[in-house]
């Protein structure tokens, strides 16, 4: 049996279609848990619809917290997941019919290799698409210029290569990073910090997902070589100094929350990525060489380089 954890806001344009591309899964054996965040549309009447006609498959969640946000709504989900393993569903994209069946194959083919007690994600790319599902790019990671087997803790502390909504986890792993804390920059960067610390990464590396590019995305997909990417960059250095200094934020957190079952490896490097933002300029450019702390592209290194 699988979990699959939808978070939903504001939802109701597209997620009759998410919820029916989860339907017609080829696997069949799965429970889909939907909390919502407050809407103020007919997200949640919708979702009664389904709960009605699927009430086998199909539970909304139901509690007393609205505006939590992305991260914090699957957290609180990631609570419900009880089988063996779970996945995590966004509200606007389109599962390929056998996302569930591939995915939760090489999940099989990880166990047998490293046994079921070690925590293990599975990941894939996604192919993005437009409002109308027209294919803009047949590659997520190739759109963003992401480096899908870039799993390593001193990668994964930089930038995280992992996306939630291709994500499976088996139960080791949900149960070592359930308790997703405020200070992480998201729920999915969480884990794969935790998975590959403690855990294995593996990479299906073909598409499950219509990655659906809209308006109203709370994270969305960029073309990374773009002009339009660039100038973002150039006139968000703000931007970019929050989100370097949120990444060590998020470190911190990792290094106090697991400080006492991180092996000796881990530990310097996550000490070393900590202690970043204390040193003198020419100690920072060291470490960061020293320990391989880069991200994905010219662009982003260069900017990383600059503002640490």
């Amino acid at each position: 049996m699988i979990d699959i954890l939808m978070a939903t806001y504001n939802g109701e344009r597209y997620i009759s279609e998410q919820i029916e591309s989860i339907l017609n899964q080829t696997y069949k054996n799965w429970k889909l848990y939907i909390r919502d965040d407050g809407s103020k549309d007919n997200t949640i009447s919708i979702i009664r619809d389904f709960e009605k006609q699927y009430p086998n498959k199909i539970i909304l969640v139901k509690d007393k917290k609205n505006g939590l946000g992305a991260k914090c709504n699957f957290a609180e989900l990631m609570k419900y997941s009880k089988q063996e393993y779970c996945m995590f569903s966004d509200q606007d994209d389109i599962w390929i019919d056998n996302k569930i069946e591939k995915t939760l194959e090489k999940m099989k083919q990880a166990e047998k290799k490293y046994s079921k007690k070690t925590p293990i994600l599975v990941h894939t790319d996604l192919k993005v698409v437009d409002v109308e599902l027209n294919v803009i790019n047949d590659s997520f990671w190739k759109y963003q210029n992401l480096n899908q087997n870039a799993i390593q803790m001193n990668e994964l502390l930089v930038q995280n290569n992992v996306t939630g909504c291709t994500m499976m986890l088996n139960k080791s792993l949900l149960d070592l990073s359930k308790d997703i804390p405020s200070k992480c920059i998201m729920h999915d960067w969480w884990i794969a910090l935790v998975a590959s610390c403690f855990g294995k990464i593996e990479t299906l590396n073909e598409s499950t997902i219509l990655y659906r590019q809209h308006g109203n995305n709370e994270v969305g997909a960029h073309k990374y070589r773009s002009l339009d990417f660039i100038k973002s960059k150039i006139k968000n250095i703000n931007k970019i100094k929050n989100s370097i200094n949120a990444t060590i934020l998020q470190g911190n957190e990792f290094r106090n929350i697991f400080s006492n079952i991180l092996n000796d490896k881990n530990k310097y490097i996550i000490d070393e990525f900590c202690e970043l933002k204390n040193k003198n300029t020419i100690y920072k450019k060291i470490s960061v060489i020293k320990n391989k702390f880069y991200k994905n592209g010219l662009v982003r290194n260069i900017a990383y380089l600059i503002f640490i």
